[in-house]
C-alpha cells in the first residue's frame, strides 16, 4: 500500500471530514462554534474524481448555516469551508443536523443521518491507522539514518504490518458496509490494491446495479486498470517464464507438503486468505476449474495467508468452500514465507506452473483459468 496514493485521495476528497432510488431533498443544519462568517460550499464527490458545486450559504456570526440539495440517488458529499477543512457526508434524503467546533472540526458529530454517521466512524478508524502508519515511517526512517539493520528489519516488518492492517480494514468495510457512497469512498482508500478493485467492482455492480455512481466508479476503474497494464509488473513478483521457488510449509493437521512434490503436473499455486472477501468470491472458480481437470494431469497448491489466530477460520473455509486439494500454511499472514518469495502483496493472486516447475501464468482469474487450462491440457 503506498502512502502517497492514500494521501493524495484525501487531499482530493477534502481529508476527513448516503439510500433510494427516487429524487430526495435533504437540509444539512450546521451549527460550528467559534467559526468566522464565511461562505460554506456543498460540493458533490462523484466516483470518477468529478466535484460538483451543489450550493452555498454564507453562515452568521455564530456558525450556523443551513444548506440543502436533492439526490437523485445516495451520493458522497462534503462541506467545504475556509482554511482548508472539510466535513465529508453520505447523503440520500431527509434533514440531518452538524455541530462542531472550529477549532477541532474534525471531531464533529452528526444527527439525522445513518449512513454519515457510520461514514464518520469510519473515517475515526482511518485516522488511527494513519497515525500507526506514519509512527513506523518515522521509526523506520531513524533506524535508517542509525544504520541498525537488525532494528531496522524489525521496524520494517511492522511498518508492513500496519499498513497491511489499514488495507484489510479499509476492504472489509468497502466489502460489507449497505450504503454505496460508504463502499466506494473506502475502495478509493486502496486504489493502489488493483485486485482488490478488480473484486469489488463487479460486486457494485451486483448491488447496486444502473446507478450513476456504479458508473461513474467503472470509468474510475477503466483508468486504473489502463494505467496498470502500462506499468511495470509489482516489485518481487515472479516473472512469467521464470522458475517456481520451492514453497514446503505444513498442511492444517502438521503434514509437510512441498510444492515441488507436484512436479510433473500443471500446478496452480493459489494464495487465499480465509479474511479475505475476494479470495472467498473466486473459490468457487477455482473449484470449478479443479474438478474439471483434476484428472488431466492438474492439481492446486492452496497457500493461506491466515496468521496463527485465524486458524481455526482457515480450516472451517477449507471446508465451507469444499477446498479438496493441498493446502498449506506457515500461518504467518501476509509476512508468510511463500508469499515473500513469489512477491505477493494483495489477494487472492496465482501462479500456473507446468510439469518443469515453470511460471507460464500469473493472476488467472474466473473464465482467464479455465481457458488457459482448456488451452494447455489439450
Amino acid at each position: 500500500m503506498k502512502l502517497k496514493h492514500l494521501l493524495s485521495f484525501f487531499i482530493v476528497s477534502g481529508l476527513i471530514t448516503a439510500c433510494g432510488h427516487s429524487s430526495h431533498k435533504f437540509v444539512i443544519d450546521g451549527a460550528i462554534k467559534g467559526m468566522p462568517e464565511q461562505t460554506v460550499i456543498l460540493e458533490q464527490l462523484n466516483a470518477n474524481d468529478i466535484i460538483t458545486v451543489v450550493d452555498s450559504q454564507h453562515s452568521d456570526k455564530k456558525g450556523n448555516f443551513e444548506i440543502s440539495g436533492e439526490a437523485p440517488e445516495p451520493g458522497l458529499y462534503r462541506l467545504h469551508f475556509a482554511d482548508k477543512k472539510f466535513i465529508l457526508l453520505s447523503l440520500d434524503k431527509g434533514n440531518l443536523k452538524v455541530t462542531g467546533d472550529w477549532s477541532n472540526i474534525e471531531s464533529y458529530t452528526i444527527s439525522g443521518s445513518e449512513p454519515s454517521e457510520n461514514l464518520r466512524k469510519f473515517i475515526i478508524g482511518i485516522r488511527e491507522h494513519l497515525r500507526d502508519i506514519n509512527t513506523m515511517l518515522v521509526v523506520v526512517d531513524t533506524l535508517q539514518h542509525k544504520g541498525n539493520d537488525s532494528l531496522l528489519q524489525i521496524g520494517r516488518k511492522e511498518l508492513a504490518d500496519v499498513q497491511y492492517n489499514f488495507t484489510e480494514f479499509a476492504e472489509v468495510y468497502a466489502d460489507t458496509v449497505r450504503y454505496q457512497p460508504n463502499a466506494v469512498f473506502a475502495a478509493r482508500m486502496v486504489n493502489t490494491d488493483l485486485n482488490f478493485i478488480e473484486n469489488f467492482y463487479p460486486g457494485l455492480q451486483r448491488k447496486f446495479p444502473g446507478t450513476k455512481m456504479t458508473k461513474d466508479f467503472g470509468e474510475y476503474y477503466a483508468r486504473l486498470d489502463i494505467k496498470a497494464r502500462k506499468t511495470k509488473p509489482e516489485a518481487g513478483r515472479i516473472d512469467v517464464g521464470a522458475m517456481a521457488p520451492d514453497i514446503v510449509m505444513n498442511t492444517p493437521d502438521g503434514k509437510q507438503v512441498a510444492l515441488s512434490s507436484l512436479k510433473g503436473k500443471y500446478v496452480l499455486v493459489d494464495f487465499w486468505a480465509s479474511w479475505n472477501k475476494g479470495s472467498r468470491a473466486e473459490n468457487p472458480s477455482v473449484v470449478a476449474a479443479y474438478n474439471k481437470f483434476k484428472d488431466k494431469n492438474f492439481e492446486v497448491y492452496g497457500v493461506s495467508l491466515d496468521n496463527q489466530g485465524q486458524k481455526d477460520n482457515w480450516i472451517k473455509a477449507i471446508a465451507e468452500d469444499h477446498l479438496t486439494w493441498t493446502q498449506v500454511s506457515d500461518l504467518k499472514g501476509m509476512n508468510s514465507d511463500a508469499a515473500r518469495a513469489y512477491g505477493v502483496q494483495s489477494l487472492p493472486f496465482n501462479y500456473l506452473i507446468d510439469p518443469n516447475g515453470k511460471v507460464i501464468a500469473r493472476d488467472l482469474r474466473g473464465d482467464a483459468l479455465i481457458n488457459m487450462l482448456t488451452g494447455v491440457l489439450k
